[in-house]
């Protein structure tokens, strides 16, 4: 994949809640392939709360901290689809999920 269709799909520099809201629901399946409920008991953060934000594409810092603390998720990347900063492995799972969603 190149550079222009990595930009594409991770909608680089969108920070609409809608290109938010994808780039969430990608780093989840990518990252640990959980359901919402599992997620939110496993960072601590209430399941009407985690689903609301990610819903809203609206995250906490808690939820954008517990992604980069288990996941080297960087805040630059859910907020700004900015992918350069992700592990190589973790990039090549977001992006297969974001092509798909």
């Amino acid at each position: 994949m190149d550079y222009e269709q990595i930009e594409k799909l991770t909608q680089r520099g969108n920070t609409s809640p809608e290109a938010i809201h994808r780039r969430l629901v990608a780093t989840r399946l990518a990252t640990t392939n959980m359901t919402q409920k599992e997620l939110a008991e496993h960072a601590g953060i209430k399941y009407t709360t985690f689903r609301s934000q990610e819903q809203s594409g609206a995250p906490s810092v808690k939820m954008m901290s517990y992604y980069l603390a288990n996941h080297q998720v960087d805040f630059n990347f859910i907020l700004g689809g900015d992918p350069s900063r992700l592990p190589a492995d973790t990039r090549d799972a977001i992006l297969r999920n974001l092509s798909e969603l």
